[in-house]
């Protein structure tokens, strides 16, 4: 019962700091409440080495947009938002470079995922 309530009040958190930046309820259902979202901020929740960060909603987040990308169940609309946001997000992130730097590899794969999809999205 407390694990339930635990996701609960991560995913609450995470909706927050999306909403924060997009202003748009309908959107951070789409993209939070979709099944294999909810199952990721669940692990990140558990395991993620940076769960205990004061951060860790925001790269929630980075991961939950770069993930919504490869999704087969969201609009392209979506996911387009999606792309601009983990754009800001990453542009964000790049400000701080120590904070940058302390998650490299979470940044990295995320910058790729976004130049992937770009790619392929304008092929």
């Amino acid at each position: 019962m407390f694990e339930a309530l635990r996701l609960k009040f991560f995913i609450s958190k995470v909706q927050a700091e999306l909403l924060a930046q997009h202003l748009d309820q309908n959107f951070t259902k789409a993209v939070c409440q979709l099944s294999s979202n909810m199952e990721q901020l669940n692990l990140l929740r558990k395991h993620a080495y940076f769960r205990k960060d004061s951060m860790a909603p925001f790269i929630a987040v980075c991961h939950l947009l770069g993930d919504s990308l490869a999704s087969d169940t969201l609009e392209i609309e979506i996911k387009k938002t999606c792309a601009a946001l983990l754009a800001e997000r990453l542009q964000k992130a790049r400000t701080d470079l120590k904070f940058h730097r302390r998650h490299f590899r979470i940044f990295g794969h995320l910058e790729r995922r976004l130049a992937q999809w770009i790619e392929v999205k304008n092929a």
